[in-house]
């Protein structure tokens, strides 16, 4: 249901030409030159055949070392996969540990496609809340109080998407403590690690915990199709390995080429989006804050959660948008019940595009 709700206005805005377009999460930054030029040499090299399906041994090298560098996570070759980006590492791994009827604590408000890749496997969602009005972070004590004994993991997004929170390291210990007491699998999304305004990025670290990380919004890289699983041991890397096979065997070989350069080459690109992202972010602040509009301030990712409650139901206020502004924002409710009232927009698109966005809003928002 959650995911019908994104879909619909993505279908709704592609209709109206000219409309401008906050709901997609998809950067307007190009692929690195480094990057591209990797994989071009790959694929006029030849370097077009199958690898393994953990992934190529160099490729997966050099994740171990920015993994160790950048994430504090002391991880060797064999205990990492290489996925066709976090979405198909979240697939595979929750294929790998889940059984049909295991029940999964998912955030709420949380991203779409969580529930779907759950139930896929046959297991079922469960919710824990996060606390908006506390900038996004879990309620701890209502996380605990939906653990069951069917409950067999939870999932982790930091930094978050819709809401842009950042988990201290108070916070993360403690659902790590939890989720270690009842014996749980922690499954923890990264996919927005290099995108941190305030704060900083921590990795979930622990025997039972399985960390997801993308190359597509730190390098601009979203139809490379490429991520990875970083398991607490090589023989749970291999099961999730064993779980790619029958879905692709392995991912695109050119893809991986580019991985590499991105992981190896300058890392300047990476700290100009963030950048970027952050002046965007403080610009749609200024002027919500100005027009008395409340959010949920985001200290990471590219989303901003804009309260529009005194208008009444969210899903109405966006189709109303669309309609009568030609901007396309995602109502909360596509992200879970917590999220209603709100409308996520993204700050991954121009900066005239995203004040212009913003200004219709805030108009719409006078009328109601």
């Amino acid at each position: 249901m959650s995911i019908s709700a994104f879909r619909d206005m993505n279908a709704r805005a592609a209709a109206i030409p000219g409309a401008i377009r906050l709901e997609l999460g998809d950067p307007d930054f190009g692929t690195p030159a480094h990057i591209v030029e990797a994989a071009r040499d790959a694929a006029l090299g030849g370097f077009t055949k199958y690898t393994l399906p953990a992934g190529l041994p160099s490729l997966r090298e050099a994740i171990a070392a920015k993994l160790h560098e950048r994430n504090g996570l002391e991880r060797s070759a064999a205990e990492i996969v290489v996925t066709a980006g976090a979405c198909g590492a979240l697939f595979i791994t929750m294929l790998a540990l889940l059984e049909p009827g295991d029940d999964v604590l998912l955030p709420d408000p949380g991203w779409p496609n969580y529930p779907p890749i759950v139930e896929a496997v046959r297991a079922r969602v469960a919710y824990y809340p996060l606390e908006l009005r506390a900038g996004g972070l879990p309620d701890l004590d209502a996380l605990e109080a939906r653990i069951t004994p069917r409950t067999r993991a939870i999932v982790v997004n930091s930094p978050g998407n819709p809401t842009g929170a950042v988990f201290d390291r108070e916070t993360l210990g403690a659902l790590l403590a939890t989720a270690d007491r009842h014996k749980l699998w922690v499954v923890s999304d990264e996919a927005y690690e290099d995108v941190v305004f305030e704060g900083e990025h921590l990795s979930a670290a622990g025997d039972r915990a399985v960390s997801i990380f993308s190359f597509s919004k730190s390098y601009a890289m979203t139809g490379w199709r490429i991520g990875y699983a970083v398991a607490p041991d090589a023989d749970t890397a291999a099961r999730i390995a064993r779980a790619q096979e029958p879905v692709l065997w392995s991912v695109s070989s050119v893809s991986q080429k580019a991985a590499e350069a991105a992981l190896t080459g300058p890392q300047d690109c990476v700290r100009e989006m963030r950048e970027a992202y952050r002046a965007r972010r403080d610009a749609a602040l200024t002027r919500l804050d100005a027009a008395g509009v409340g959010y949920v301030r985001p200290e990471g990712a590219f989303y901003l959660l804009v309260d529009v409650s005194a208008a009444g139901d969210d899903v109405d206020f966006a189709r109303r948008l669309l309609e009568e502004e030609h901007v396309a924002v995602v109502p909360g409710q596509a992200f879970g019940p917590t999220g209603a009232g709100f409308v996520r927009i993204s700050l991954s698109v121009a900066p005239d595009a995203l004040a212009e966005g913003i200004e219709r809003l805030v108009r719409l928002l006078a009328r109601c």
